[in-house]
């Protein structure tokens, strides 16, 4: 019996032991994992088997060589890609423009724009891995040439970061290329796998953000197709309800120049099974060219007061417009339903004649009623009503805004401008794929 009872125990004492170790290397494998992302299969085939790939296969960063819902970067890899794609820009380039190229890696598209056009390019390389292929083309081109490790499309995040400190961060991040003029004109290029450059450039014209320094910047810009497809959604031109595309499409031109093939760039992208994708998304990103527009739907000064109007929490589609109007003057349905407007309107915000025409208004309108340019309509003549800067519709604005907003200095823009606030990130109104940082 006490033999068998030390038995027993030998017998727990080397499981002990020998478990131990099991559970060590099961940790140590994990931390492995954790060391390096795991490459795509697909894609390493992909390189291996394509000659044209051969010089740069072993020197492509590991973490491109995974799949991903949502890349922060894209980089294009492929020489006859490239020529093509600035053999469209060069139709389109301004002679005088200054050129910036975002994360141009191993600076394929670099070396075709400096070849036919004249302008000095400006790159903005977020990784350090790329730091030798960019030394080279400035060594062969020093006086066009000029780069930076930085991450340009965060640009964003820094202005943020300047708002709540009154910081330079977007000056230091620009240099050369900061400017105080509205009107000149910046060609940035690059890949751009999500909005949130876009949506910066949304908010930097909606709230005067005093650190753009950007000017007028033309975008030539690769992107999936849902996401162009969301931006320029021509549905919200007749009846739908999204203030991100709404907004894009009323602030900017924009067009598809070309497409290219998918696999060109790196890393490559899958999608869940629940996320609805473009038709050519499998195959193609889009070339797009995104322009600010000169003439603004309504004075800068009150750009503010129609971002909250176009939100999704003021209006939906199915909002009644006269009663929803009513709760911030009351009364004032009358002047929807009869057309007319009350004699003391202020002829300067009120629509003019080129706004369009609204349909015969009832109490029953609903805001998907409306098609875009009839809501711009709607908006001109409520703000330009005279209880309109009585009415609680301003104190509204603010009381919605994220905690993160600061004031604009009341010397900024006169009088009108002393109650605009400036967020830099807000509403969370997403296309299906798209992440949460947007306006």
């Amino acid at each position: 019996m006490f033999v068998n009872s030390k038995c027993t125990m030998a017998s727990k004492i080397t499981f002990r032991l020998l478990k131990t170790p099991v559970r060590l290397c099961h940790k140590t494998n994990k931390n492995v994992e954790k060391l390096g992302p795991k490459v795509s299969q697909d894609v390493v085939k992909y390189l291996e088997t394509s000659p044209e790939y051969k010089n740069i296969i072993n020197v492509v960063p590991k973490n491109l060589l995974r799949k991903y819902k949502s890349p922060e970067t894209m980089y294009l890899i492929n020489h006859k890609t490239a020529k093509e794609i600035t053999e469209t820009l060069v139709k389109y380039l301004r002679k005088d423009a200054p050129v910036v190229e975002v994360n141009p890696g191993f600076g394929f598209l670099t070396r075709e724009l400096l070849r036919c056009q004249p302008n000095r390019i400006y790159l903005y390389e977020t990784s350090n891995h790329f730091v030798q292929f960019l030394n080279d083309i400035k060594t062969q081109h020093p006086d066009r040439i000029k780069y930076k490790i930085a991450d340009f499309f965060g640009m964003w995040k820094l202005a943020f970061q300047d708002k709540m400190d009154q910081g330079n961060r977007i000056e230091k991040l620009l240099e050369e290329l900061a400017t105080d003029d509205n009107d000149r004109i910046l060609s940035i290029v690059g890949a751009m796998p999500s909005l949130s450059f876009v949506k910066h450039l949304i908010n930097t014209i909606v709230f005067h953000n005093a650190t753009s320094h950007l000017g007028r910047p033309d975008l030539y810009i690769v992107m999936p197709g849902h996401y162009y497809e969301f931006l320029a959604d021509s549905s919200v031109q007749m009846n739908k309800h999204k203030s991100v595309p709404s907004l894009f499409q009323l602030l900017f031109d924009y067009e598809v120049l070309n497409k290219v093939p998918k696999v060109h760039f790196l890393p490559w992208t899958y999608t869940s099974n629940t996320q609805k994708i473009s038709v050519m998304d499998d195959f193609c990103l889009y070339l797009v060219k995104i322009t600010q527009k000169t003439q603004l739907p309504c004075l800068p000064s009150d750009l503010p007061l129609l971002w909250y109007f176009f939100k999704r929490h003021t209006f939906s589609s199915s909002t009644r417009i006269i009663p929803m109007l009513e709760q911030w003057i009351p009364g004032c349905g009358v002047w929807l339903i009869t057309g007319q407007d009350p004699p003391d309107t202020n002829k300067e915000l009120s629509p003019g004649e080129d706004d369009a025409k609204l349909p015969h208004m009832t109490i029953f309108t609903e805001f998907g009623d409306l098609n875009l340019k009839q809501k711009i309509t709607i908006f001109k003549r409520f703000i330009s009503w005279p209880e309109f800067e009585q009415c609680p519709f301003r104190v509204t604005v603010e009381n919605n805004l994220p905690k993160f907003a600061s004031q604009i200095n009341d010397d900024d823009d006169g009088d009108n401008q002393k109650h605009i606030i400036v967020p830099q990130i807000d509403e969370n109104e997403t296309c299906d794929t798209e992440p949460l940082n947007t306006i």
